[in-house]
């Protein structure tokens, strides 16, 4: 048997063109430190669809260029290449860098089918076949071999050839290790729509017969082995790691520029925030409802900061709160964010707020506790297991329990207790949480 290589799929992360939150930033910190080992036995590969196969990818060209398309190796050509691009932990630019562009043959196939449109009508669909069969052809292939080990930090599970394809690869000898970071799809459909039936097909086709699975809280682990006992399904080996909160950036923090913040008149120390994707699941409506009884209890807040991408089904929820004559001042929500503009509201925001029904992990919390911000959270899922004792939970259901929590926390005496409770918070490193995943692999 060859020596075991570590593939890495990274799908996901090389078509991912917005900014890196959630789970591509947390495939981000992983790949980016296995890319820095310069092994030649750890391979980055992403699923191609259009040939049933995994292709090799420079992955720290591609990254550094994110933007710009994904850079493929090709068939012949040498590896590692002479000058490689040097990939730092810091968060991906948004945009190619500056420096020569590659020549990139879709590009040139296109321009050719432009031109032959012109000259011969029908013969450019000919050619556009012809030209991407080219192209995908050049393509290096993932040979996997009996011993390999295909490391999946977040796979194609919507895709049913991909999921086949696992399996066949599994009947090789390949040993697949996926990364399970909710299965709140499963357990709580009603906030996760269309993708709760592929994550249960993925789930119930790969996890069963992985070599191992990594969890990211042990809440996730056992729910995860409840749902595949509960399906009659072998529960494998799952070890649980810890994500990382020491996110690095290029710049300084910066505040933000967005009209409706300017507007607010906002200056520091005089908001609360709650971070993470607007979405039912994060059940930021609730805090609309709180800050609705607040005022019929003529209890005054700070204002209120949403900050995250629209996520599904919230553009009546932030509707309601915009056109509310008594909302419309004191919740604002922020879309489009930078990383540094966020450094700069967690580092002058009172305290933060995450009413979740349910997280995989839950890292806003964690993240504002390694900026040394108290954080109220929800007492459920994995959220009570982040920092036992020094965070506040409330239910999620309940308007008066959150209301309560956050009027504690506005109280001098307790605020300057809760700064003395986070000051015990004993932040986790990206590179330890790399270890982790790494230690784990080497144990296949």
């Amino acid at each position: 048997m060859h020596m075991s290589r570590i593939i890495i799929d990274v799908t996901q992360l090389v078509h991912w063109s917005g900014k890196l939150t959630g789970i591509p930033r947390v495939m981000y910190e992983l790949a980016t430190r296995f890319a820095r080992e310069k092994n030649e036995d750890i391979v980055f590969a992403t699923w191609v669809k259009d040939l049933q196969e995994m292709c090799e990818v420079d992955f720290a060209t591609t990254m550094a260029q994110r933007g710009s398309g994904i850079v493929y190796r090709k068939k012949g050509e040498a590896w590692p290449p002479k000058e490689q691009v040097k990939l730092s932990a810091a968060a991906a630019p948004a945009s190619a860098v500056t420096g020569k562009r590659p020549v990139n043959l879709k590009r040139v196939v296109k321009y050719g089918l432009r031109k032959a449109g012109r000259v011969a009508p029908g013969l450019a669909s000919k050619l556009e076949q012809q030209g991407k069969q080219i192209v995908l052809n050049s393509y290096h292939r993932v040979e996997f071999k009996e011993g390999d080990i295909l490391f999946i930090p977040w796979g194609e599970w919507w895709d049913p050839n991909y999921i086949q394809r696992l399996k066949d690869w599994h009947g090789q000898g390949v040993r697949l290790a996926p990364i399970i970071h909710d299965i709140g799809p499963m357990v709580a459909p009603q906030f996760s729509g269309h993708s709760t039936e592929s994550l249960a097909d993925f789930t119930r086709n790969i996890v069963p017969i992985a070599a191992l699975t990594l969890a990211v809280s042990q809440n996730t682990k056992k729910d995860l082995t409840r749902w595949l006992n509960d399906q009659k399904l072998a529960a494998p080996r799952v070890e649980v790691f810890r994500l990382g909160e020491d996110f690095e950036f290029s710049s300084k923090p910066k505040k933000p520029v967005d009209p409706l913040f300017v507007k607010s008149g906002l200056k520091g120390d005089d908001f609360i925030m709650c971070m993470g994707t607007v979405e039912l699941k994060k059940n930021q409506t609730l805090l609309y409802y709180v800050y609705k009884l607040a005022r019929a209890r003529g209890v005054k807040l700070p204002k209120l900061l949403i900050v995250g991408r629209r996520g599904w089904k919230m553009d009546v929820t932030l509707d309601m709160i915009a056109e509310d004559p008594e909302t419309s001042n004191e919740i604002l929500a922020l879309h489009d964010i930078s990383d540094e503009e966020l450094m700069w509201l967690y580092d002058h925001c009172k305290f933060t707020v995450l009413p979740s029904f349910y997280e995989g992990w839950g890292i806003p919390v964690a993240e504002s506790l390694a900026h040394g911000v108290p954080c109220i959270c929800s007492n459920t899922s994995s959220m009570v297991e982040i920092a036992p004792g020094l965070t506040e939970h409330f239910s999620p259901y309940s308007t008066d329990e959150c209301l309560a929590a956050m009027q504690r926390l506005l109280d001098p005496k307790e605020y300057k207790a809760a700064q003395a409770r986070v000051k015990k918070f004993k932040q986790t490193s990206w590179d330890d949480s790399y270890k982790q995943v790494k230690m784990y692999l080497e144990t296949l």
